[in-house]
């Protein structure tokens, strides 16, 4: 069972040298990458070093601005390099209103995603857990308004949100909403994020509800206690006995 790299992890340094930083994500011992961001490379240079260190592209983070005014374009670039998962990674829901707005324009791009084989996603923060209208959550809204969007859920950021994942995701499961599943690890007190298996999150029972074997499993670290290989190593590993014991 595969698991990638959200690159938002090491986006230091993949603005300093994104060859060296996909050296890094090899080193630690992942089999792929979600981009953050393409850094002046071109499908066919991305192509040739994915190539290179023997990672594959799962998926790709696209605010939704670039999703309005360039979508052919972050279609066309998942094309070339093979992965079939675009995911919008960030909405404001300050009203109903606006969680309404941003649902009829992320409909609209996952209809015309789809025409071309491709999953649109939205990944959430905590803030579309702790905003509520008409007594539903902020997600909640989004994802009925919705309906060809996919749910890429972030779990730590539901725990910081007051709603336990595990209950959260157990009846989206058989519903062929979720698209993947960013793995980040939320500290046992207070709301740090630490490395996977240092924290309170149950990876287990959530591999049960989103088998690895299914879904894309992403590892995203924002938070280091030491350099950034060690870190996203130590989340690697902590996933990995987590798989190997299934």
């Amino acid at each position: 069972m595969k698991i990638s790299l959200q690159l938002y992890s090491i986006k230091e340094e993949a603005a300093l040298d994104f060859s060296s930083a996909l050296s890094l994500v090899q080193k630690a011992g992942y089999q792929g990458v979600e981009f953050a961001g393409y850094y002046g490379n071109t499908a066919e240079q991305m192509k040739k070093l994915l190539e290179e260190y023997k990672l594959k592209a799962v998926s790709t983070h696209v605010g939704i601005q670039r999703l309005k005014e360039a979508l052919d374009e972050e279609l066309a670039f998942a094309n070339a390099l093979g992965y079939k998962l675009v995911v919008c990674p960030y909405t404001t829901c300050n009203s109903k209103a606006e969680v309404l707005e941003n649902a009829a324009i992320l409909e609209g791009c996952a209809r015309k995603a789809a025409e071309q084989g491709i999953t649109l996603g939205y990944h959430n923060h905590s803030h579309e857990f702790t905003s509520q209208f008409d007594g539903k959550y902020a997600m909640d809204i989004l994802l009925e308004n919705a309906p060809a969007l996919k749910f890429q859920p972030d779990v730590f950021w539901i725990a910081v949100g007051g709603v336990d994942p595990l209950r959260y995701l157990e009846p989206l499961a058989g519903t062929g909403r979720l698209c993947a599943l960013h793995a980040k690890e939320l500290a046992k007190e207070g709301k740090a994020n630490v490395y996977v298996g240092q924290g309170k999150i149950d990876f287990a029972a959530l591999a049960k509800v989103c088998p690895p074997s299914v879904y894309p499993w992403i590892i995203e670290q924002e938070e280091f206690s030491s350099d950034h290989l060690d870190g996203i190593t130590q989340s690697y590993q902590g996933l990995r006995r987590v798989f190997d014991a299934l």
